[in-house]
């Protein structure tokens, strides 16, 4: 028989979605609960799953079948949800950015281990078969010699929901948003150096909202390599993610968004499209496994029942918000922020 895992969700929204469907497809997983302080949006999410609602955690905590807690609510609500859920005993999927600072993270993870539970955190491009296949490709040292230079480029037409471009509920911008997959990708493409520094600047250009719309950082690695991450809300034409690591001897590039088989044209937009804009398109056609979520959240439950280290640990997410937060001093600061190894 089949060991189950209870899983509550909370955040009925669209990555509550996602990750509501890709373990609702593992045999392993059982969604219970669905959890959202608006009790219709819950609603509509259960409907598909056949969990339970409520608007508190408390009721789902109070269910002994529930190990696993998925948050995905404004990135400001995790710390307080995922410590709630963690001293509950529970273990933890966080949707990115894992918190908003340093602090946050660090005591995350020491309560992690002091209760024995996983802390995971969403970092789906890190488990995307495409980036994967160019990170197995970077380790070969023969093939690129000595690598010294790593670039991410990740842009979008911006988000749809209000909360993203409010401080106050998502913490930042563009660099909180797509910066954190950037930074996390340029790490470990390198083989996860420590960080010697950090210098960013960032620019808003958008008329609502408080936060930033583009960013850029540059990051230099304990090893002598450099990474960039150029980082953007303000790109028509749909969404760009593209991953370069270059050496002394070669090179491995990664394009998500192209080579996926499917090409399609209109004046006007596809309503099913992922950034739907008019003109060539090339629509991804499995996109949640290809963007890594099915992988993700099966090691996730690998973790949880049989003990397997996840490829992304509680000590990546520290280094991302450590430097995500060293990226926000530079920008205000308009200086280079030094980090300790």
């Amino acid at each position: 028989m089949v060991e189950r895992v209870g899983v509550a969700i909370v955040g009925g929204g669209f990555m509550g979605g996602v990750h509501a469907d890709v373990l609702a497809a593992d045999p392993r997983a059982e969604l219970r609960w669905v959890v959202d302080r608006d009790e219709r949006v819950a609603a509509d999410l259960a409907t598909r799953t056949s969990a339970r609602v409520s608007t508190s955690l408390d009721d789902a905590l109070l269910d002994d079948a529930v190990r696993l807690v998925v948050v995905a609510t404004p990135a400001a609500t995790h710390q307080p949800i995922a410590a709630q859920a963690i001293s509950a005993g529970r273990h933890v999927l966080v949707e990115k950015p894992l918190v908003l600072s340093p602090g946050h993270a660090r005591e995350l993870a020491a309560e992690a281990r002091s209760h024995g539970v996983t802390l995971a955190h969403g970092g789906n491009f890190g488990y995307a078969p495409k980036f994967v296949r160019a990170h197995e490709l970077a380790a070969d040292r023969d093939a690129l010699g000595t690598v010294h230079s790593v670039r991410v480029v990740f842009r979008t037409s911006g988000p749809d929901a209000d909360w993203f471009r409010s401080k106050a509920t998502a913490g930042g911008g563009a660099l909180t948003d797509l910066g954190w997959h950037a930074v996390e990708l340029c790490r470990w493409m390198l083989g996860k150096p420590a960080i010697r520094s950090i210098t960013a600047c960032t620019r808003q250009l958008s008329a609502t909202g408080d936060v930033e719309d583009q960013g850029i950082v540059l990051i230099e690695f304990a090893d002598g390599a450099i990474g960039q991450c150029d980082v953007s809300w303000v790109c028509p034409g749909g969404e760009q993610l593209t991953v370069e690591v270059i050496g002394t001897e070669g090179l491995v590039r990664a394009d998500f968004w192209q080579g996926m088989g499917v090409e399609a044209y209109t004046n006007t937009k596809f309503g099913a499209v992922w950034e739907p804009n008019q003109g060539w398109l090339r629509p991804e056609w499995e996109w949640i496994r290809n963007s890594g979520y099915v992988h993700q959240d099966r090691q996730v439950l690998d973790a949880i029942l049989a003990g397997r280290p996840m490829t992304h640990t509680p000590d990546d997410a520290i280094a991302v918000v450590e430097a995500l937060d060293a990226a926000y001093r530079s920008a205000e600061d308009g200086r280079k922020v030094e980090l300790n190894d």
